[in-house]
């Protein structure tokens, strides 16, 4: 099985043999439409809603999810966001809560999340589930979407050394903000 950039090279050729030079071919045709769609990576952004595709972003979807529902290759996405130095919030895949309080925890590890909690090391996250209920706190895991938390919920991420409180769409702390 030839790969995308094998198929377009093929592709580039008959144009190039039709057209005398793969730049005189109109953006219409086919084979042209088919190698953009083989090696996306060089497209411009004029297709891409950029209004919606910022406001996914802010509420913390996945490219892979912003790529489905806006009709764009993960790869466009991709590099949209690094052209335009355009960061992506991680989904949290624990939530944590203390029996006796409201207050709700989410992280991306869990013995991570339990060595804040609880001051500790853990070596796997097995471990650090059971400490974690033994403590007295219930875990569940998942995929929680930056707009899916509460604001005055508490966040961490495997770069922060402490729990974050969120408060609207913007206060989430990329690495380079620490």
């Amino acid at each position: 099985m030839l790969t995308n950039y094998e198929q377009a090279l093929i592709l580039i050729i008959k144009l190039e043999e039709r057209f005398g030079s793969v730049t005189n071919v109109p953006e219409s045709d086919p084979d042209m439409q088919e190698i953009h769609r083989l090696l996306p990576l060089d497209r411009t952004f004029k297709d891409l809603n950029y209004d919606r595709v910022g406001w996914l972003n802010r509420q913390g979807h996945s490219i892979a999810y912003i790529a489905q529902v806006t009709h764009h290759s993960k790869v466009a996405i991709s590099k949209y966001f690094s052209t335009y130095n355009i960061k992506s919030k991680q989904p949290f895949k624990y939530w944590v809560k203390f029996n006796s309080s409201t207050v709700a925890y989410y992280g991306t590890s869990l013995i991570h999340m339990a060595s804040l909690l609880l001051h500790r090391t853990f070596s796997n996250t097995e471990t650090a589930k059971k400490q974690l209920n033994k403590h007295g706190f219930s875990v569940r895991t998942g995929s929680y979407v930056w707009f899916q938390i509460s604001d005055g919920a508490y966040y961490t991420l495997n770069y922060l050394d402490h729990f974050v409180v969120k408060n609207g769409l913007d206060s989430y702390i990329y690495e380079e903000d620490c």
